[in-house]
C-alpha cells in the first residue's frame, strides 16, 4: 500500500475493529450530492444509514491525499461524516455480508420507472432484441438475494443461498406503422394493448417462480448445485388497423364525394427475452466436527471444527465467536450506473437513480482472529489454536477497489478453538456462519474427544565419557499403555515412539543432567490426542572398580614408600628438627 493511503488505512481499521468511535463537536449531516458518479444521488435511504451507505459504493474514485488534519475535530462532526472522508480516501470491509445490501436493493428497486409505448428505459448492461412491432425488449436481473461474488484465484463465482430472490425488470416499445391519411385508400395504426405477460424464473430449464409487469420479484427454494438461473419475459402488443376506402372519390376535389368504408384487422405479436446467469449454491451440509476436553486441565475445553467450506465466522457462545479470513465489500451492479431512453428516432443517456449494489468476498491479508475483547484478567475468551486447509493463491481485485487481496492464503477448511474461560456447555454447539448473507448451520458436537495425560520416563542405559544411551518411554497415566504416536525431545535430538512407546538416542559429551520432553501430535490433527510431558534424569556417577582401587592403593604407597623413609632418615640425623618426628635425648 502507497503512503499515501497510509493514513486512510489506519482510519480504517479502527473504524471497522471498533463499535464505538467517539467524534468530538456537534453532529452535522453530510451533503446529499456525490461529486462521484459510482454514488448514487438519492442515498442514504430505504433504512440505511448514513455512515453504511458510503461504505457501500466501492468503485468510487478515492482521494488518497486526505491528510490526518481532514479527519481532524474541526472538519469531522459526526461519525456519519467520518465515514463519509473515509469512503472518500479508500474502501471500508466488513467482516460479514451487510444486511444494509438487501435493505438498500429492495428499496431501489421500486424506483425503477420503465418507459410508455414509444420508448424503452434500460440500464446501459442490458441485451435489446427488436421484433417486427417490439422494439428494444429486454429483461435484466437487478440484483439475485442474498448472494455473494467470490474471488478466489483468477477467477469469481456467485454463490447465493438455497432460498432466495431475484429482482428482474423488463421493458420495450411498440413500433407502430406510419399511417396514411391521404387518398381513397388510407390505413390508420394504433395500439389497442401491449403488455408484459409473465416473467418467469428457472433453474436448468426447471420452473421456480412467476410474475408480471415491468417488475417481478421471483422467489425460488431448495435450490443446490450449479445451476443456470435464467428470467424470462414474454411481452405481447395488440394493434389495430383500420382501412378506409372511399368508392366515390372526387379526383378534382381531392374528397370523398360519398361514404368511407371501414376494414378493421387486429394483430397481434409477442416476443420473448431472456437473460442468465450461472450461480453456484452455498452449501454448510457438510460442516462437522467434535468437542475436546483435557485431563491436565479440568478448566480447558475446546472443539475442532470443520466448516469444509468458505465461511465467515464461527460462533461458540453469545458475541464469542472466531472470524475467517474472508473479508467482505459492496459495489454497484456492473452495468447500472447509465439509464438509456430508447425512441424510434432518439436515444438518450443519464446518471441511473436506480443502483444495485452486489457484496463481494476476497481473501484478506489477515489470518482467522477473534475479534471478542479480553476479560477482565486480560485471558481470551476464546482462542484459535490452529486454522489449516487448502493453500490457495489470492486474487487480484479490479484496480477501482481500494483493498489489498492476499498474495496467497490458506483456505481454512478446518480450525481447532479452545477457551479456558467458557464451560464444556458452550462447546456442545457452535454456528457456522457462510459468506452468503443469512446463511448459517447450527453443528452438533455430540462427539467427544479427551487430551489424555502421559508420563515420559528418561533412563540412561549406557554411558561413558563421550557418549551416553538414552531411553525414554511415554505410557498414558491413567491405563498405563504405550504412546505410540509423537516424538521425544532430547537435547538437540528428536525421535520418534516404536510400538512400544519407546524411543532412545545417543547423545554426544552428555551433561551430568538429561532432559526430555514428549511432544504429542497436535490435538487438533490426532485420532486419540495425547498430552506432553517432561522428566529429569543424571548421568551415573563413574566410580572405579575394586580391583582398579587396590591397584592405586599399591601404586601411591610404592611411589610415596621411599620419600617417607628418606624424609624420617633426615629427621632422625637432625634430632627432630626437621619434621619434629623424632627425639635423640
Amino acid at each position: 500500500m502507497s503512503v499515501r493511503y497510509a493514513i486512510p488505512a489506519v482510519l480504517a481499521l479502527l473504524l471497522v475493529s471498533s463499535s464505538t468511535i467517539g467524534i468530538a463537536g456537534t453532529v452535522q449531516t453530510a451533503p446529499s450530492a456525490n461529486s462521484d458518479s459510482a454514488v448514487p444521488d438519492d442515498g442514504p435511504d430505504y433504512g440505511v444509514n448514513n455512515s453504511t451507505f458510503h461504505r457501500l459504493w466501492s468503485e468510487d474514485t478515492d482521494n488518497g491525499n486526505l491528510s490526518a488534519d481532514d479527519f481532524g475535530d474541526a472538519n469531522v462532526g459526526s461519525r456519519s461524516e467520518f465515514t463519509r472522508r473515509l469512503a472518500q480516501s479508500t474502501d471500508i470491509p466488513f467482516t460479514r455480508p451487510p444486511q444494509a445490501v438487501d435493505d438498500w436493493n429492495r428499496g431501489d428497486f421500486d424506483d425503477y420507472t420503465p418507459g410508455n409505448q414509444r420508448s424503452s428505459v434500460h440500464p446501459e448492461g442490458a441485451s435489446l432484441t427488436d421484433g417486427v412491432y417490439i422494439k428494444d425488449a429486454y429483461v435484466s436481473i437487478f440484483a439475485i438475494q442474498p448472494s455473494t461474488i467470490l474471488h478466489r484465484e483468477n477467477e469469481t463465482t456467485r454463490y447465493i443461498s438455497p432460498d432466495g430472490e431475484i429482482r428482474a425488470v423488463s421493458d420495450y416499445r411498440v413500433a407502430v406503422p406510419q399511417s396514411d391519411r391521404n387518398g381513397s385508400e388510407r390505413d390508420r395504426w394504433s395500439i389497442d394493448q401491449t403488455q408484459i405477460e409473465s416473467i418467469k424464473l428457472t433453474a436448468d430449464g426447471q420452473p421456480l417462480g412467476t410474475g408480471r409487469g415491468h417488475q417481478a420479484t421471483l422467489q425460488y427454494t431448495d435450490l443446490s448445485g450449479s445451476p443456470e438461473l435464467t428470467v424470462t419475459a414474454t411481452i405481447s402488443v395488440q394493434l389495430r388497423h383500420v382501412t378506409l376506402d372511399c368508392p366515390s372519390w372526387n379526383q378534382t376535389g381531392d374528397g370523398c364525394g360519398g361514404g368511407w368504408t371501414h376494414d378493421v384487422e387486429t394483430l397481434e405479436a409477442s416476443k420473448t427475452v431472456s437473460t442468465s446467469q450461472n450461480v453456484s449454491v452455498a452449501q454448510l451440509t457438510q460442516a462437522t466436527g467434535n468437542r475436546v476436553q483435557f485431563e491436565t486441565d479440568e478448566n480447558r475445553t475446546g472443539a475442532v471444527v470443520h466448516p469444509n467450506t468458505e465461511w465467515a465466522t464461527i460462533t461458540v457462545s453469545d458475541d464469542v465467536r472466531a472470524r475467517s479470513n474472508w473479508r467482505f465489500y459492496t459495489a454497484g451492479r456492473a452495468g447500472w450506473q447509465t439509464m438509456v431512453t430508447r425512441t424510434a428516432t432518439n436515444t438518450s443517456r443519464a446518471e441511473s437513480s436506480v443502483r444495485p449494489v452486489q457484496v463481494h468476498a476476497f481473501p484478506s491479508q489477515q489470518t482467522p482472529s477473534v475479534p471478542t475483547d479480553p476479560t477482565d484478567d486480560g485471558k481470551r475468551p476464546l482462542v484459535i489454536e490452529e486454522a489449516w486447509g487448502t493453500e490457495r493463491t489470492g486474487p487480484s481485485l479490479s484496480p477501482n477497489i481500494d483493498l489489498e487481496s492476499a498474495d496467497s492464503y490458506v483456505n481454512a477448511d478446518s480450525v481447532a478453538l479452545s477457551s479456558t474461560t467458557l464451560d464444556e456447555r458452550d462447546f456442545r454447539e457452535v454456528t457456522v456462519h457462510g459468506i452468503v448473507r443469512g446463511q448459517s448451520r447450527t453443528v452438533s458436537l455430540a462427539e467427544q474427544q479427551t487430551v489424555r495425560e502421559t508420563n515420559l520416563t528418561v533412563t540412561v542405559t549406557e554411558a561413558n565419557a563421550t557418549h551416553a544411551v538414552v531411553q525414554a518411554r511415554v505410557t498414558e497415566n491413567s491405563t498405563g499403555d504405550a504412546v505410540t504416536t509423537g516424538r521425544v525431545h532430547i537435547r538437540n535430538q528428536t525421535t520418534a515412539l516404536n510400538s512400544s512407546g519407546i524411543g532412545v538416542v545417543t547423545l554426544s559429551n552428555p551433561e551430568s543432567v538429561v532432559r526430555g520432553k514428549y511432544i504429542p501430535t497436535a490435538w487438533w490433527q490426532a485420532e486419540k490426542p495425547y498430552a506432553e510431558s517432561t522428566d529429569i534424569t543424571t548421568l551415573p556417577a563413574d566410580f572405579p572398580d575394586a580391583q582398579s582401587l587396590i591397584q592405586l592403593v599399591v601404586v601411591t604407597i610404592l611411589w610415596f614408600l621411599p620419600v617417607a623413609v628418606l624424609l624420617f632418615g633426615f629427621d632422625y640425623m637432625s634430632g627432630g628438627a626437621l619434621l619434629g618426628l623424632s627425639n635423640r635425648t
